[in-house]
């Protein structure tokens, strides 16, 4: 009762307009509302993150009792098939993040390790971080605000399925949306992940689909300004975003399988649960679900057993899913190794990895090339050529404005970094490389195919071929490569000489 009548001052600060006040009462329970108008707001985006500060102050003199806090204003939308962020058009290059550590488990051992994590993954190139199945530090939440970094937030989801456990389930959301609501950096809410306490079987189980359609309408109540995904990676029922999780280790069947996904030629995709056991995962867990009209976008992806691996399934399956204009975006698994999991672009120190010369940068860029080719293994995409032979190579562009632009290609020795000097010491009577006719870039629109005549890298058992981008001011604004090596036979991978 004390608390009502009370008079709070609410000042915000950050802006264009400098200092807006506004003069707020309690009501008969105690809590205030009111709303504070800028007329040019500066919008929160990764390009410029901006935060503005609310200060709350009770009493004055002495006695007064102040709180600041800080908060962004930016618009997340969906329209069709695509994501827009302040109206302009929105690819979602994100990564898996599990927020664990080997020495403290899922508490940080200081704020400098969450602000490091947000680094590695910018310096990768990513621009959004699903945080797993975990509701992290809001100090986490606060360096994604301050630096820029889109964030796709969601809750830990129980085992088992019980009208109970869903109940708990959702006892999560309210509060989840009351702390975390005001962080602009959060722009995709998640709720189940993988049928992870629906007993994997939305399909043939209607109550347990009415559950992930119960916990859609609860967050969708608490907070309509994001989209929010129901049951991440698998059969949708009721969701904003249709994502899919999908792992593969052949080259070929992952081109094809993404293909047919990015087209609608099939709506489920396989998935390994066990060493003979394979299931075909739907898209959708209801008919009435629409096929179209909906953002698609990949939420899980990743292969390989060595780091060599993981970097070579990397390069190749990003290129895949740029390939095709209608994916909304991708989260790659993951940022950092967990336990049984090795498959991170750092170790569980946060140690860099042997990637065989690739930068995750470079993969991850507003500006990629997409290479015609299904590469045969890491370390070797094709055999060593031993005569000239023509490359198709298209750009994705996520940039705003279209560019023209030129490929580049020269052999380099095998191993070679990109943009390194010592590129076009190798190639018979090509020491500069082989260039392309230009080709313009549309924003979100695969380009046509430039065909490069490649010469042969000359006699050698390996060699490394760089490919890269530039503009018409010679800046370089993608690059990737295409290894040449002996082909290991399938049978004899992996084999051990007896005897």
């Amino acid at each position: 009762d004390a608390a009502a009548g009370a008079v709070v001052r609410a000042t915000v600060v950050g802006g264009s307009e400098g200092r807006e006040q506004v003069t707020l009462v309690a009501d008969a329970d105690g809590r205030f509302a009111g709303r504070v108008v800028l007329a040019a707001p500066v919008l929160w985006c990764p390009a410029r993150p901006h935060l503005y500060e609310v200060e709350l102050t009770v009493g004055d003199g002495d006695g007064a009792d102040r709180v600041v806090l800080t908060g962004g204003l930016r618009r997340i939308e969906v329209r069709g098939e695509q994501l827009f962020l302040n109206g302009e058009r929105l690819y979602v290059r994100g990564v898996l993040d599990q927020g664990y550590w080997p020495w403290s488990g899922l508490t940080a051992p200081d704020d400098a390790a969450l602000v490091a994590d947000l680094e590695i993954a910018r310096r990768a190139g990513y621009t959004l971080v699903r945080k797993h199945i975990k509701l992290e530090e809001p100090r986490w939440l606060h360096q994604a605000d301050r630096t820029g970094m889109l964030v796709w937030a969601e809750p830990p989801g129980p085992s088992r399925f019980t009208p109970a456990s869903a109940a708990a389930f959702e006892a999560q959301l309210a509060p989840m949306v009351e702390r975390d609501a005001n962080h602009p950096s959060i722009v995709i809410w998640g709720l189940y992940n993988e049928e992870w306490g629906l007993d994997w079987d939305i399909p043939g189980s209607p109550e347990r689909a009415a559950a992930a359609a119960h916990a859609y309408g609860a967050m969708r109540a608490l907070d309509a300004s994001r989209p929010v995904v129901e049951n991440s990676g698998w059969s949708h029922v009721r969701t904003d975003l249709v994502d899919w999780h999908y792992y593969d280790e052949d080259p070929q069947a992952w081109a094809t399988n993404v293909a047919a996904l990015a087209d609608g030629g099939r709506e489920d995709f396989p998935v390994k649960l066990g060493p003979d056991f394979v299931v075909d995962k739907s898209l959708y867990g209801s008919a009435d679900h629409p096929r179209t009209g909906v953002p698609i976008l990949n939420s899980e992806y990743g292969a390989g057993f060595t780091s060599l691996e993981r970097a070579w399934s990397m390069r190749w399956q990003t290129q895949e899913l740029r390939r095709h204009d209608r994916f909304a975006g991708y989260v790659y698994t993951e940022l950092a190794d967990v336990e049984h999991e090795m498959a991170g672009i750092v170790d569980a120190d946060r140690r860099p990895k042997d990637l065989g010369g690739l930068d995750p940068a470079d993969v991850n860029a507003e500006t990629v090339l997409v290479v015609d080719l299904v590469p045969r293994q890491a370390g070797a995409d094709v055999e060593v050529p031993t005569e000239p032979f023509d490359l198709d190579v298209h750009v994705s562009h996520h940039g705003p404005t279209t560019v023209q632009v030129r490929v580049r290609a020269a052999w380099a020795a095998a191993g070679t970094p990109l943009g390194v000097a010592s590129v076009g010491g190798l190639g018979s009577g090509s020491a500069a490389g082989v260039e392309s006719e230009p080709v313009k870039a549309e924003p979100f629109t695969l380009s046509p195919a430039v065909t490069l005549e490649v010469p042969a890298p000359g006699q050698v058992t390996a060699a490394r071929l760089h490919l890269w981008l530039v503009d018409d001011a010679g800046t370089t604004i993608a690059r990737t490569f295409v290894d040449a090596g002996p082909i290991e036979a399938p049978n004899r991978r992996g084999a051990r000489r007896v005897g």
